[in-house]
Order: structure tokens, then sequence, then C-alpha cells
């Protein structure tokens, strides 16, 4: 007989989830996962995924002893935790302990067409292609478009899904949102060419605004730690998603900016020869 939501405890539905999460984000699950996960016995780790085999046996791939793991099928849609974002939250047995003196506000959440990030990320797996529907503020109504995901972007509140697109001939970031109706998967043996701002990185450094006063540059290197900061690589792809996601400039209108008003941005990025990153910013 299947299984039912109402049949499972509270810790065995937190394991489902886990186990959903890591079909969805991982691709695959294991035992080992449970054990390190939960702190469960390994027979328990077992029961565990074999439980959900049986509560959705269409979204796990027969266990194959090649494999060494349990795998989702290319048709997985999640049915515990969301098909969005919020799913790459760990999944946690305890909640978050209420403390009556602290307080939060609240954010916005995009929705997502069911089943999307699912189809999204079994065509990163295998390479696919996918037909959909993707609209944008200059095209409200939508187009048609043929991509091959290649990654998921998670930035500003919002997943991005780095991709090939054949009516573009270029690589393109698509708004996971902003897909509307199935998204069909196709197999396809395409060739990519090579994503030169996926693959090439640049050495980042943050600075303070040299436009502020003395007084205001030790503030703001206090408040962000800028002295003990060191320099780190960013992928080329993903330096507009940065500084956008920093509230650190990202056009030359708001470099101008920076220099009139620094209170505005009190912190620039630059490149290790101390030029400004804007030029890779979308």
């Amino acid at each position: 007989m299947a299984v039912t939501i109402n049949e499972t405890s509270w810790p065995q539905l937190q394991r489902l989830r886990f186990i959903e999460r890591q079909l969805l984000w991982e691709r695959e699950v294991t035992a080992p996962m449970l054990v390190g996960a939960f702190g469960i016995a390994r027979p328990e780790a077992q029961e565990a995924i074999n439980t959900y085999c049986e509560f959705a046996p269409e979204n796990v791939r027969p266990y194959s002893p090649s494999d060494r793991s349990y795998k989702p099928t290319q048709g997985f849609k999640p049915k515990l935790i969301p098909d969005s974002a919020d799913s790459l939250i760990t999944i946690s047995r305890l909640s978050t302990p209420a403390n009556p003196d602290f307080f939060s506000v609240p954010v916005l959440n995009r929705s997502t067409a069911p089943g999307a990030l699912a189809t999204i990320l079994a065509g990163i797996e295998n390479r696919s292609r996918i037909d959909a529907v993707y609209v944008s503020m200059q095209n409200p109504e939508g187009s048609y478009r043929s991509i091959t995901p290649c990654a998921i972007i998670s930035a500003s509140n919002r997943l991005h899904v780095r991709a090939y697109c054949w009516e573009r001939n270029a690589y393109r970031d698509f708004v996971l949102s902003r897909f509307r109706g199935a998204l069909t998967l196709k197999e396809s043996g395409d060739e990519l060419p090579v994503d030169h701002a996926w693959d090439e990185s640049l050495s980042v450094r943050l600075v303070v605004n040299d436009a502020l006063t003395a007084a205001q540059q030790r503030l703001v290197t206090d408040d962000f730690d800028l002295e003990q900061l060191e320099a780190f690589e960013i992928r080329k792809a993903l330096i507009g998603y940065f500084l956008q996601a920093n509230l650190l400039p990202t056009s030359e209108s708001e470099l101008n900016e920076a220099k009139t008003h620094p209170e505005r941005f009190p912190v620039l990025a630059v490149s290790n020869s101390g030029d400004s990153v804007i030029s890779y910013a979308f």
C-alpha cells in the first residue's frame, strides 16, 4: 500500500524532505548522506530511502549498483519541498528557537512554474535542450525559447538559469520565475561553444570610497572590516550579480554618483589593477 504523509512521524518527514532535496539539487541520495545529516544508523537511513521510493516511485530511478546511489528520474517533481529557491535551505530536524525580542522584515518570494526547477536541473545534468515560453519586461507576452541550461545562479532573492540560447546563438541568463507553462525536455547531443564569461574569473577587491571624508572612511572600513578583507576570485559572468546584491555601482552613471554622493556608495569594487569592475556587470 502506498505511503501517505499522515502515516509518517515528524522526524521521518524531515528525512523524506532531505531525500527529496538531495534528489533535486545533488541529483542523488545515499544512506550515508542521511547518516551524516541526521546522526541516525544506516538501517534507519536506508528505511527512509525505501519509504520515499514507495511514497514517490515516479521520482526515483531503480537502484543501480554501478551508481551506488539513488538518482532522480527525468520527470522528477518535488512533492514535499518548494520547487523554488526555498528548497536550497537545509532541512533541519529542529525548529528555529523563537525569541520575542528578535524581528525580521518580510522578503518577497518569486513564484515558479510547477516543475520548472526540476526540469531545468534535469536539463543541466543531461545537457538536454529545453523548449519553453519566456516572458520579460521588454516582452511581457512571452516568446518561444530553446535553451540548453548549464548552471543555476542564486542572487538577489531569485534564481537565474545560465543557458545557451539557440535563438540568440549566445549564452544568456534567464530568471527562473519568468518561464511560463510546461518546460519540455528534449534529448540532444549538441556541442556548446565555450562560455568565456563563465569559465574566466577576475580578482576583485573591495575598497572604501575615497570621496568620503577621512572620518567616514574610517567608519566604513570598520563597518565592513575592509582592512582584513582579501581579494577574491569571482566568475566574470557573476560580477554584475555580486555588485547588485551588495549595493555597489553597476554602471558608469552610478560610478559618477559615487563621486558626487559617496554616502550612496561607500564601498567600491575594483580589480587588482585598481580599475572599476563595472565593465563586467551584465
